[in-house]
């Protein structure tokens, strides 16, 4: 039942005023027995009872918000009846059950009058409360903070509450509000990489909005507030759990993604990832499943073997790269200078977390489903049309008789580089010939090819990733969707390619398997086997699938520095995220806040 883990969620929530007796010690506080036993009104009455907001209802209806605040309304309401032990306020938030069973059976319990702050015997009493609430708000950090400002030695000032109590409240509440809007109104993003220059720029905070698209109901609820998949990667530790999973559903919007919308989405390939904490958010590049083959082909050139040895012998290959993967290390992404001693990366184990989990991106989806598309020459073609060209969209152009060399550079390399030709030299690349690549518009071009003659279009041929492997040198292996030998495209000329909508019906066999192999397994979530007598999905011999969700395709605007679909393929529906809306602020390495910048639309 895949709604099970929801209705579960919910059932707790209904059922803890019944199963905690609630009819029993509600009317000491003059509420009505008869409450408790209708749903969302007894919060709401106990509540007002407790003088706290009954708005507070809400956040329960909110999926990812809701265990929180169910927390804060039952510890509220054991506070009420002046219970402020350490350990009843952990089964408070965690159990309740044995705490309002012991309220229920003990008459003598009952409501007792507000904090007075001034006498020091109320505020020993609630000072385990206060504690326990603190944690669980902001494990150690908030004690760590708070202690110190409470041993400054400052008196409190007449009726003010003790700083564990003040933190504890502010940052909870902060939390639950922050998480609401996060969840279902906006959320900050910050770009990271150039894949998306000149249109974002590296050091732009953008607002994410996703009322157009309608917000998408937390997949894995229990998670810590605004965290997105872990404390911190140094760590190595999960913001979330998943004994509780929401299948994919969203609040209805104003209008779903459509061709040219700048958005955020969750990375379909991050389902599993290599684990390095030194890494941003522990990983090492993009795909696993990526990493894996040139592993696998790292370890058949090592044995000797031409790409055609490689591929015959492909499964003791690529079981090979996973025992390395699960001994801790990885030889085809070296990283430091560390790594280059000991001649492998060190890695702490794999990564595999849910679609909400995931970490987010940003590109122009270019394409929705229905649509065929086709890269010529760097052009993107929309059935058979020439796509939008964003107005800051760039292109990688080659400057012969201007070497490229690995950093670092010197601070004149840079000055030349962005007096002359607008990019900073951490943006260059190189071609075949060893030439400077270099980022620009089609307009810079047209206007730098009058001063530079010999500035050139820079373009991978169909056919370039398998000349790369022919010549027996070790490089990655077909790492252009499909990442197969049978679609030897690249990056600069691909497809045509149709993106798959939900209902259609595709014919599955060698050519085609390839395409869709991921949408069927890791998106629709099936068993496939392939057989010698055909293809099993689900245990059944087929010919045809039929497609369950819409798909997308997404691309970078800084075409030629982009990881985008043309690598890993298809965005299903249930990874998007929301819309760019603005930036609200920008600050670049060199240059400082970029003032022009701020409050600026997304074209």
């Amino acid at each position: 039942m895949e709604y099970l883990g929801l209705i579960i969620g919910y059932l707790i929530i209904v059922l803890t005023p019944v199963f905690g007796l609630w009819f029993k010690f509600l009317p000491r506080t003059d509420v009505p027995a008869w409450t408790a036993y209708i749903p969302f009104y007894n919060y709401f009455a106990v509540l007002r009872a407790c003088k706290q907001p009954w708005y507070w209802v809400i956040f329960l209806l909110m999926p990812g918000i809701q265990f929180i605040m169910w927390a804060a309304i039952n510890v509220t309401v054991i506070r009420r009846f002046g219970v402020f032990g350490a350990k009843e306020t952990v089964l408070g938030i965690l159990f309740p059950y044995p705490v309002f069973w012991k309220i229920a059976k003990n008459e003598a319990t009952v409501p007792v009058k507000d904090t007075n702050w001034d006498i020091p015997k109320q505020v020993d009493a609630r000072a385990p409360s206060d504690h326990v609430a603190l944690f669980f708000a902001l494990p150690i950090i908030g004690h760590a903070i708070a202690w110190p400002i409470s041993k400054l030695g400052f008196s409190r000032k007449s009726g003010k509450k003790s700083i564990f109590k003040e933190w504890g409240d502010a940052i909870l509440f902060a939390l639950i509000a922050a998480s609401a809007i996060r969840t279902y109104v906006f959320e900050p993003y910050t770009i990271p990489t150039g894949s998306m220059e000149k249109t974002l720029m590296v050091g732009d905070y953008l607002f994410v909005e996703k009322i157009t698209f309608g917000a998408r109901v937390p997949m894995t609820p229990f998670s810590y507030p605004v965290v997105h998949n872990s404390f911190a990667p140094l760590m190595n530790v999960k913001s979330y759990v998943e004994i509780q999973k929401i299948p994919y559903s969203r609040i209805p919007g104003l209008r779903f993604v459509e061709r040219n919308d700048v958005t955020v989405f969750n990375f379909p390939a991050g389902d599993s990832a290599l684990n390095d904490p030194r890494m941003p958010y522990g990983l090492i590049g993009h795909t696993y499943e990526q990493i894996l083959m040139d592993e696998a082909y790292l370890m058949a050139v090592r044995d000797g073997l031409d790409v055609n040895g490689f591929e015959s012998n492909m499964a003791y290959y690529v079981n090979y790269a996973r025992n390395n993967f699960n001994d801790g290390r990885v030889e085809c992404r070296i990283l430091d200078d560390d790594d280059k001693k000991r001649k492998y990366t060190a890695i702490n184990g794999i990564l595999d977390r849910p679609v909400d989990k995931r970490e987010n991106y940003i590109k122009r989806c270019v394409a929705i489903f229905g649509d065929e598309i086709q890269v010529k020459n760097k052009e993107l073609y929309i059935n058979g049309d020439l796509a939008y060209q964003a107005p800051h969209m760039q292109y990688k152009y080659a400057l012969p008789g201007q070497a490229y060399h690995d950093p670092p550079y010197s601070e004149s390399e840079d000055n030349y580089y962005r007096v002359n030709f607008g990019c900073g030299v951490r943006e260059l690349g190189f071609d075949d010939l060893g030439n400077v690549t270099i980022p620009m518009s089609k307009t810079k071009y047209a206007e730098l090819k009058l001063k530079y003659p010999e500035l050139r279009p820079y373009s991978k041929p169909k056919g370039y990733y398998k000349a790369e492997l022919d010549r027996l040198e070790y490089t990655t292996y077909y790492p252009i969707f499909p990442n197969n030998k049978q679609y030897d495209w690249s990056e600069d000329n691909f497809g045509p390619l149709r993106i798959p909508a939900a209902g259609d019906v595709v014919e599955l066999n060698h050519k085609s398997l390839p395409i869709y192999r991921r949408i069927i397994t890791a998106y629709e979530h099936h068993t496939l086997a392939e057989k010698a007598d055909g293809i099993y999905i689900d245990g059944k011999k087929v010919s045809t699938y039929t497609i369950e969700m819409n798909y997308y395709w997404l691309m970078g605007d800084n075409r030629n520095s982009s990881a985008d679909s043309r690598f890993w393929g298809f965005v299903p529906e249930d990874h998007i995220v929301g819309r760019a809306a603005f930036i609200w602020m920008s600050k670049g390495q060199t240059e400082g806040v970029r003032w022009e910048r701020i409050f600026s639309g997304i074209d």
